[in-house]
């Protein structure tokens, strides 16, 4: 069987069903994903209930055998083989329609999300390539890379004009001093949540008469200004798409703002805006740049507890002020939060890093009784809170 044999699969089940109970992930994969099938279902005249969760367990499914997993599901062996899923995590479930990249010697973490294996799905129900914008939602927001099948289906929409590529500064933001002060995907220490030098540089930049010229104030200012590394300051400037059916045109910023709705809890918001609900606009940016400030804050506050591992004291950063320090400080890092029953943790490293965090948070659930899993590179998980001590000594190993 391959990728498509698989959509095809789902998507043949999808179409005998009168309603569907979808379950999603919470990020800006997750949320692009349930827009994709909700979409698709829509036009398909099938009745949908969608929820959203940061974490699922198999209790969570009351019925599986009309359930539709997405970005989820994966890590859930004990569900029945009649669930649905469409995710790119490591496979424990046994279902027999399940479409994950992994099962088919596709690279599940760079190329290949779970938006993209549901635009696979949403094609195998009807046509629905008008959709494809959405993909690039979840292959930036999870971090891939333009290869392999996402390669295939992103090249499919700039051939239909739905997709236009660029290149530019990659810093998601409607002006030059949102782009600096919300600024985490680099994150620019001195920079990033400061609204004052934001607007400095803004100032200065402003009067450049051409892009270039633009350009190179802007970066020049950056480097001068901030304390980031060579790294983040690499990642300053790359690939830019527009997207001709999205309501926020440049692919990054509608990612972050999809992204950071979903994880304030403003699930409904990010929803809304990536199934094309224009009136929801001003909202979706201010919940979105609120939450950037708000893990700017917490990046800046972290405690340091180990060479690799630190404290921040909102549950709901903890992923995002994890992806900010692997990428500046470029290793292996671990970023934990005492919530009021669990201890959170995300663990991040860079791609060409040889570690396998999926294995190491799923046996650390095990062993203290949490749950959690992910990527090679990008892991979590929430464990009891008494486990913290033995846990934390435990990351010296990736040090």
């Amino acid at each position: 069987m391959s990728l498509e044999e698989a959509a095809k699969t789902i998507a043949d089940r999808l179409r005998g069903m009168e309603y569907v109970e979808m379950y999603t992930h919470h990020d800006a994969d997750g949320i692009s994903s349930a827009a994709i099938m909700s979409i698709a279902l829509k036009r398909a005249g099938i009745a949908f209930r969608l929820r959203f969760l940061p974490v699922l367990n198999e209790a969570d499914v009351t019925n599986p055998d009309i359930s539709l997993l997405c970005d989820l599901g994966a890590s859930c062996a004990g569900l029945p083989e009649t669930t649905m899923i469409i995710d790119h995590h490591v496979p424990y479930t046994t279902s027999k329609y399940h479409i994950n990249p992994r099962l088919f010697g596709v690279d599940g973490e760079t190329e290949l999300s779970a938006a993209g294996c549901a635009y696979l799905v949403a094609n195998a129900l009807s046509d629905n390539r008008d959709l494809a914008g959405l993909v690039l939602l979840g292959i930036i927001g999870d971090g891939q890379k333009l290869a392999g099948m996402n390669e295939k289906i992103i090249g499919e929409a700039i051939a239909n004009n739905l997709i236009n590529p660029g290149k530019g500064i990659i810093l998601p933001g409607r002006t030059t001093k949102e782009q600096i002060e919300a600024a985490s995907s680099p994150y620019l220490p001195g920079l990033s949540g400061n609204s004052g030098e934001a607007e400095d540089i803004m100032k200065i930049c402003s009067s450049k008469t051409s892009d270039e010229a633009y350009l190179g104030c802007l970066l020049s200012e950056i480097i001068a200004r901030s304390d980031a590394s060579y790294d983040a300051l690499m990642n300053l400037y790359g690939e830019t798409w527009d997207l001709e059916r999205e309501n926020i045109q440049n692919a990054h910023s509608l990612t972050m703002v999809i992204d950071a709705c979903g994880k304030a809890g403003r699930t409904d918001i990010a929803f809304g805006l990536a199934c094309g609900d224009a009136s929801l606009l001003k909202e979706a940016w201010e919940i979105a740049l609120s939450f950037k400030k708000k893990v700017i804050r917490a990046a800046d506050s972290a405690r340091q507890l180990t060479t690799n591992a630190w404290m921040v004291d909102s549950v709901d950063t903890v992923s995002d002020v994890a992806d900010m320090f692997a990428e500046s400080e470029n290793r292996p890092v671990f970023v934990l939060c005492r919530g009021e029953s669990y201890l959170k943790v995300s663990a991040r490293a860079p791609r060409t890093a040889d570690v396998d965090f999926e294995q190491f948070i799923t046996t650390a659930a095990k062993t203290f009784g949490g749950k959690g899993g992910g990527h090679k590179t990008r892991a979590g998980g929430e464990l009891p809170l008494a486990s913290e001590a033995e846990f934390v000594s435990s990351l010296e190993a990736f040090a």
